[in-house]
């Protein structure tokens, strides 16, 4: 999209095969090409450039339609019915069909019914249209959530010459560094990682769980701005699991974004945000 929020001729090519590609799916018509680098090759070994070419088989007959799209600020006229007529007649294409975003002069309309080629207006909701900004509920989303949360809980840090069994203290050695007598840092994480994965291997629910940690050189830790030599490591805890699942609903809106009116056959279509289509004569 734009800046301004309005289309440009590139997506206006891009929803119409999405429409007519849709439209077409029940009937066993497949849209085959489109875009301005698609072109077809006539029997006069001249390649033509087509929007979008649709392709429908009719027994051992396949049946090509071409779809020329205008994104114009003025009404189409009757030179645009000649040129598509030309091609048809070049590449064996049995149908045409022109969609425009602003209507098509009175002489345009005359010409195209003469040559059998449908008219389209496809244009973006205005004001004037009696679904403009109007919004819908198109279904509720139920979604379940499942989450088991598991957690080692800290009760006790054991250092030897220092046991931690404060709430606050012991969230502090979360953070905490150890080091060795030639400075050499290791921070305490490790140890508090290791002990949450030994409880979780061991699935031992709410049970008191102590683990400790040889050392093998003499570690120090700062804490309340005194250096401790740690005699040992021990954490003792225990397991939980929490069953946090949540069933969310969700209700799905869509609103009116494009209005199609095909002029001959006299078929009212309205496209909303999300892609979904339907026929507004049928509406009540």
């Amino acid at each position: 999209m734009s800046k301004k929020n309005e289309l440009d001729w590139e997506e206006y090519e891009a929803i119409t095969k999405y429409i007519y590609g849709a439209l077409g799916e029940q009937y066993g018509i497949k849209v085959i090409g489109f875009g301005r680098k698609f072109k077809v090759k006539g029997k006069s070994g001249v390649s033509h450039q087509i929007d979008v070419l649709t392709e429908q088989i009719d027994g051992t007959r396949k049946l090509l339609t071409a779809i020329e799209c205008k994104y114009w600020k003025k009404k189409v006229n009757k030179d645009i019915v000649m040129k598509l007529s030309e091609t048809m007649q070049d590449s064996d294409i049995s149908s045409g069909i022109i969609v425009c975003k602003t209507g098509f002069t009175r002489d345009t309309l005359t010409y195209a019914e003469h040559k059998g080629i449908k008219l389209v207006e496809l244009r973006e909701a205005d004001e004037n249209d009696r679904d403009f900004n109007r919004t819908f509920e198109i279904g509720i989303l139920d979604i379940r959530m499942n989450v088991m949360v598991t957690r080692a809980n800290i009760t006790r840090i054991d250092f030897g010459s220092k046991v931690i069994t404060d709430e606050r203290e012991i969230m502090a050695m979360y953070q905490a560094r150890l080091h060795d007598s030639q400075g050499s840092e290791l921070a305490f994480m490790k140890f508090i990682r290791h002990f949450s994965d030994e409880l979780e291997s061991r699935n031992e629910l709410l049970t008191s769980t102590t683990v400790d940690y040889p050392l093998k050189v003499k570690l120090f830790l700062k804490f309340q701005g005194r250096e401790i030599e740690t005699e040992k490591i021990s954490i003792t805890g225990f397991f939980t699991k929490t069953d946090e699942s949540t069933n969310r609903s969700f209700l799905l809106t869509d609103q009116v974004w494009m209005i199609m009116n095909e002029l001959f056959d006299k078929r009212n279509l309205s496209l909303s945000k999300s892609g979904l289509i339907w026929n507004r004569s049928l509406e009540a």
